[in-house]
Formats: structure tokens, C-alpha cells, sequence
């Protein structure tokens, strides 16, 4: 079985091209040894991409931020898994059994959880029976996403599950209420209706209205053109209890407070580069972002919108500049308001990362500063990756990676821009997975 997500890392479904669409909300902090630095997940195959051995594991956070220095890595024997030559894949994190300690979710082949601990993730792991795929022609899990659908303060689970095979107009969602026992049982599991476009979709996490319970983003698949998505509020009952409405169009989307109200705002991001393929009528353009401001309903607000050409804002707006083409959201500078990374880049590439600061009048162009992306020949282009405080100062850090989801490499490289109250450093952190 393959396994994919959609949210907080790129999609892991090897057999799918890359996604270039930005995770909808900023996780919280991934914490796997419980030490109070956030930690980062890694996938990979040690030594020779093609036959050296899958492994899982993370990268520590500590007071120097990341480092392959402190990384904790397990391969199928250390999971107590079966050598059959299947990959192992991070496909999300959380923390099932409500410990205090972030779990990884890994497809195996088959679903498990691995749990964390004092010294990371250690022991076997642990099949998920909500996970399991033994009939071939049976459903796979497309995606799934970890947050609390709720409200109850634990993590829950829900998973969307095609039925395998061209069209794929077959599929079911379930929601795995936590918390989870050892065993991997959830508390609860049942299924959940979805509109019928959800055959040709993904799950993400949004958060529409600030409630305790997170809620859902349908994620349409328009192959390269801008798509709309679909907003599903959740409640006590759990996800999907509601259908919102339709974003605008967008190639990315990110999730936050920008303008401090405690109503989440919702971005959406369009490249301004046209899908060249018969029967799409994509015109070339500027790319832009467009800020909805969440006290309005930001379904229903007229956006606030950013260009290259927008005050403040660093470079010069072109056709097809790829503006906006990845967002990712946090409070760089510690103010109370959230701020936005917009990378940019032709073809969906990622040469510039663009920090835009939030403020009372929500997002705007005032103080904005440009990074160049470096270049990364041997191991591929770097792409956002991430936006969460590795060093533990409180500023969350820019993580670029080359990362690719459609093909795990056997080494990857990152590099780490530090956040603080002035936005990132110029000087970025280089390392790579080399040699774990």
C-alpha cells in the first residue's frame, strides 16, 4: 500500500507527481524526545539511493537549531519489520497516545505508528488496523491529516481512501478519534461523509472559524492550474459537520492570523503561470497572493492583494514570475502577528523566499525582505519545507529541502534561514542527511 498526505510536509505518494500546493496551517511543533525543541522528521535510504536501507527517523532540535549530529535514524530491522523492499515513509506526526511525546506515522507498505520517547522514536513499530491494505484491489489511503477534529484536546486521525485503478471514482473517509492506545486502536472509528468530488481529491487541515476543533480543506486535484478548494467545518461531532464554501483559485495556501483579531485568515497563492496542456485556458500573468481577512468570513472578503510591484515588497512583478507559487506561516518576528514566506520562481521552481509581516492592517509589504534561494545541483533545487523554531528562541525558522515526494532520495539536503525579531538571517545554515 501506498499512503499520502497532503498536510504540514509535501505529499509522500511516490507514484504522484510533485505537489506543489503549501501546507493549509502551521502544525504544532513536532517534538518527538519531549526536550521542548521542535524536531524534524526525516525519511530516506542510507548510503545508495536505489539499494541502500529505508529508514525513518528525525533530526533533533537543540539550542543550535538542526544538525545531523543529533539525528536518531531506524531501518526495517530496527522496526521489526520484514526486509521486502518496500520504502519507509514519513506520512505524518502527532501525538496518538497523548504522552507528551510527537509519534511518527510511516507507511511500511502497510500503516504503523512508531512511538516517541525520552530518546526519540525508538522500538517496533506498531501496526494501525485502521491502516492495513491486504487485498490489492482494495482502497489505498490518498491522504490523510492528525489534528484535534473534536475539540477534546486529543489527536485524532482522518484518513480519505481511494479505490485502486483509473477512474478512481470510488472512495471512503474515516475518522479515528483519539486518544490511541499502544496497540493502535483508536478511541473511536467511523466513517464520514464527503462530497463526491472528493474521488479526485486530498485532505488537508484549515482552521475556518478559531474553535477548538481543527477543520477540513478539500484539496481539488487541477493538475497545474489554479483550483478551488473546500472548506469543511468541524465539531464536537467531528470533521466534515458543515460544508463552508469554495476558496478562490490558488496554486498554495497557508492559514494564519495576520491582522491579531483571533480570526484566522486564510491566503491563497497563484503562480501567473498557465497549465500548457489541451483544454486549460491559463493566461500568463504576475503571480499574487491574496490575504482574506477571517473577521469577514474570509470566504466571502474581498482580498487584500500583494505582487512584486506591491509597496514595499522586494523585485519586479512579470508575466509568469511565479510569485506566491509556496506559503508557508508563522510569527518570524515575535510580534503577535503572524507573517508569510511567499516563494517565487518560473515553472514552479523556488529562487526566492519572500518574508511578509503581518500587522494591524493584516499582511502587507512594510519591511518585507527577499532571501536568495541557494542552488543545490547534486541533490536536486531546495523548496520550502517548513517554518517552525528548531533553536527554541521563540522566532520560527525558514527550512528549505530538496525533498522530493514523487521519488524519497537517499540523501537530502537542507538549509535553515534562523528567524528572529528582525525576520531571517542572510546567512542560511547548510547540511545534508549524508552518512546517517
Amino acid at each position: 500500500m501506498l499512503l499520502a498526505t497532503a498536510c504540514g510536509a509535501p505529499s509522500t505518494d511516490l507514484d504522484e507527481a510533485e505537489n506543489t500546493s503549501s501546507s493549509s496551517t502551521t502544525p504544532a511543533a513536532d517534538d518527538v524526545n519531549g526536550d521542548g525543541y521542535t524536531d524534524l522528521p526525516i525519511s530516506g535510504r542510507t548510503g545508495d539511493p536505489e539499494t541502500g536501507q529505508p529508514y525513518v527517523g528525525v533530526l533533533l532540535g537543540g539550542p543550535d537549531g538542526l544538525s545531523p549530529d543529533r539525528s536518531v535514524t531506524l531501518t526495517r530491522e530496527d522496526l521489526g519489520l520484514a526486509d521486502d523492499g518496500e520504502l519507509l515513509t514519513v506520512l505524518d506526526t502527532g501525538d496518538l497516545d497523548g504522552d507528551g511525546y510527537t509519534d511518527l506515522l510511516v507507511d511500511a507498505g502497510s500503516g504503523y505508528v512508531v512511538w516517541g520517547g525520552p530518546d526519540g522514536p525508538s522500538g517496533e513499530a506498531q501496526p494501525l488496523p485502521w491502516l492495513e491494505m491486504d487485498d490489492p484491489r482494495g482502497m489505498y489511503a490518498v491522504s490523510l491529516v492528525v489534528g484535534d477534529f473534536d475539540g477534546d484536546g486529543n489527536t485524532d486521525v482522518t484518513v480519505l481512501d481511494h479505490l485502486q485503478g483509473s477512474p478512481m471514482d470510488e472512495f471512503e473517509t474515516t475518522f479515528h478519534r483519539g486518544p490511541f492506545e499502544r496497540d493502535g486502536s483508536a478511541a473511536e472509528s467511523r466513517e464520514v461523509t464527503l462530497p463526491s468530488d472528493a474521488a479526485d481529491a486530498e485532505l488537508d487541515v484549515i482552521d475556518a472559524d478559531g474553535d477548538a476543533a481543527l477543520d477540513l480543506l478539500l484539496v481539488r486535484n487541477r493538475d497545474e492550474s489554479p483550483a478551488p478548494h473546500l472548506v469543511l467545518r468541524s465539531g464536537p461531532d467531528g470533521p466534515a459537520q458543515e460544508v463552508v464554501g469554495d476558496t478562490g483559485l490558488s496554486h498554495a495556501y497557508a492559514n494564519g492570523d495576520f491582522d491579531g483579531d483571533a480570526h484566522p485568515d486564510l491566503l491563497i497563492g497563484v503562480s501567473g503561470i498557465p497549465n500548457n496542456e489541451p483544454g486549460h485556458e491559463d493566461e500568463l500573468h504576475p503571480g499574487y497572493v491574496d490575504a482574506y481577512a477571517g473577521g469577514d468570513g474570509f470566504l466571502d472578503a474581498e482580498p487584500n492583494r500583494l505582487t512584486l510591484d506591491s509597496e514595499g515588497v522586494p523585485g519586479e512583478a512579470e508575466d509568469g514570475d511565479g510569485f506566491g507559487n509556496g506559503l508557508l506561516v508563522g510569527d518570524v518576528d515575535g510580534d503577535g502577528y503572524d507573517d508569510a514566506v511567499a516563494m517565487t520562481g518560473p515553472f514552479h521552481s523556488h529562487e526566492t523566499a519572500t518574508l511578509l509581516f503581518g500587522g494591524p492592517e493584516g499582511l502587507t509589504g512594510e519591511r518585507a525582505a527577499a532571501l536568495t534561494v541557494p542552488e543545490r545541483g547534486d541533490l536536486g533545487s531546495y523548496h520550502h519545507h517548513a517554518l517552525a523554531d528548531y533553536d527554541g528562541d521563540g522566532h520560527p525558522d525558514l527550512l528549505l529541502s530538496t525533498v522530493r515526494p514523487s521519488m524519497p532520495e537517499g540523501v537530502t539536503g537542507y538549509v535553515l534561514f534562523p528567524g528572529g525579531p528582525g525576520g531571517f538571517d542572510q546567512e542560511p545554515v547548510e547540511f545534508t542527511t549524508e552518512g546517517l
